[in-house]
């Protein structure tokens, strides 16, 4: 018998779902060929037993292995831990398959590929629909009507639940916000270096969209720095946090906030870091994307009330006297 406790749930917007407070990430190292899948199916068998029922993949992630990886593993788990209980979600739009690691993402949002997409990952997935299918990284330029007609007939075709976007784009989130029969769902960065983007999460919440935050340990950088490199995983990381252009800005912008978070002792950082995105109630999800077992335990062991005001207070001021947010 586990020590641990299950892990809260939490509507998600105006769906009618109820997902973990804390998403299961299914993609970088975690997908990777030099990872064991052995080692990766241990980590979404101890999610699932801990309660987390939300798994976020992508058809391009980890040079497209992460999405058949997780349809295999998942497969092997229904026994004990059946589908209709799972929220699925995958995305489409990305045709690069290290999610821009190197700068360069190129991107096909036209319905023929949508459509073709969403049927792959149906496929890797083992599923019959996907909870949630998001459109990754589209510009408002690309939601044409015909796309969204599109989307539609693939709805009411039962190849998805929800429509979700992946975005890290302020203007695109206003626009979802003010445009709530668009999207069901939206996958955005937040974290202590992105306090900015609080007025557009109160927005959509408001709006009835679900909201997922992603990149909560803001890539590692809310994180103590470790010593050593002991393993592939983390030299991988490392390298990412150097050649992303979106790691690199949160990494300038992380030392002062990084101080602060590891100032406040009710918690370790990265339990200190999930609990202040969580307390924001227009959250219904944080998405955490790791290699250990034990890191993934700890992030679900996070008391998302230990974070008291005045320590909430600090990170608040902390980020203002920072004075400038790597969030566009």
């Amino acid at each position: 018998m586990s020590a641990h406790t299950a892990i809260p749930t939490r509507p998600l917007g105006r769906s009618g779902l109820q997902v973990s407070q804390v998403a299961l990430g299914c993609s970088g190292f975690w997908g990777n060929h030099r990872f064991a899948e052995s080692a990766a199916e241990r980590i979404v068998r101890r999610a699932l037993e801990r309660g987390v029922n939300l798994f976020d993949t992508g058809h391009n992630y980890s040079a497209f292995n992460a999405e058949p990886r997780l349809g295999r593993i998942l497969q092997r788990a229904y026994a004990s831990h059946p589908r209709d209980g799972l929220v699925i979600s995958s995305k489409a739009g990305t045709l690069t398959g290290q999610a821009g690691i190197s700068g360069a993402e190129h991107r096909d949002f036209s319905p023929a590929n949508i459509e073709r997409s969403c049927a792959a990952s149906l496929r890797n997935l083992h599923c019959d629909h996907l909870d949630i299918f998001q459109l990754h990284g589209i510009g408002l330029h690309e939601l044409s009507d015909e796309l969204l007609t599109a989307l539609e007939r693939m709805r009411r075709n039962g190849m998805f639940r929800l429509l979700g976007i992946n975005t890290h784009t302020g203007a695109i989130m206003q626009h979802i916000a003010d445009h709530p029969t668009l999207f069901d769902v939206a996958l955005i960065d937040y974290n202590v270096l992105q306090q900015d983007r609080e007025p557009l999460i109160a927005a959509m919440h408001a709006a009835g969209i679900g909201v997922l935050a992603g990149t909560v340990l803001a890539q590692g950088h809310l994180l103590p720095a470790r010593v050593r490199l002991p393993r592939l995983a983390d030299a991988w990381y490392l390298a990412r946090a150097w050649l992303k252009p979106s790691s690199r800005q949160l990494m300038r912008s992380a030392r002062a906030l990084q101080k602060a978070v590891a100032g406040v002792h009710s918690q370790v950082p990265g339990q200190t870091a999930f609990a202040y995105v969580l307390q924001n109630p227009g959250i219904a999800s944080g998405v955490l994307g790791t290699t250990r077992v034990g890191n993934l335990d700890q992030i679900l062991d996070t008391r998302v009330d230990a974070l008291q005001p005045d320590e909430r207070a600090r990170l608040v001021a902390a980020f203002q006297r920072a004075g400038s947010s790597p969030s566009q």
